[in-house]
């Protein structure tokens, strides 16, 4: 879009300085109701291209100024956004640290019911043994 915006200009710009240099500089100039002498042609065709670069810019700055507001809206909006944003990693971090702890406390008692479990077999084992040795021993 900036090339666009170029290409256009650009002629336009040199036509307007080839208008500028070409300016009949022999001529009487361009009369003024208040001031005696006439204008120089070449200054009042510059003056009058600044003043519609000015005008222009203006214009632009304007016309730019709603993109602004919403820029400066969304700009807010993304503040509000990224401050939710960390209370949830937050949260989130929380609950995986939860649910490590969890894990592992899982993991402990696995381990420990299997120890238990094991310890009430050998004790059924043991148990069974002695009633084997006690009925050959009768």
């Amino acid at each position: 879009m900036k090339f666009l915006h170029y290409l256009i200009v650009i002629p336009l710009l040199a036509v307007a300085v080839w208008a500028i240099y070409t300016a009949d500089p022999e001529g009487d100039g361009i009369p003024c109701m208040w001031y005696s002498k006439p204008f120089d042609t070449k200054l009042v065709l510059l003056i009058f291209l600044v003043y519609g670069y000015i005008i222009g810019r203006i214009g632009a700055w304007f016309g730019y100024s709603p993109l602004r507001r919403d820029l400066r809206r969304q700009k807010k909006a993304n503040k509000v956004l990224n401050k939710e944003q960390a209370k949830l990693n937050e949260t989130v971090s929380g609950l995986k640290q939860d649910i490590a702890g969890l894990q592992e406390k899982a993991q402990k008692e696995a381990q420990h019911i299997a120890e238990e479990e094991k310890k009430d077999i050998k004790a059924w084992w043991n148990g069974f043994k002695q009633k084997i040795t006690a009925k050959k021993g009768n």
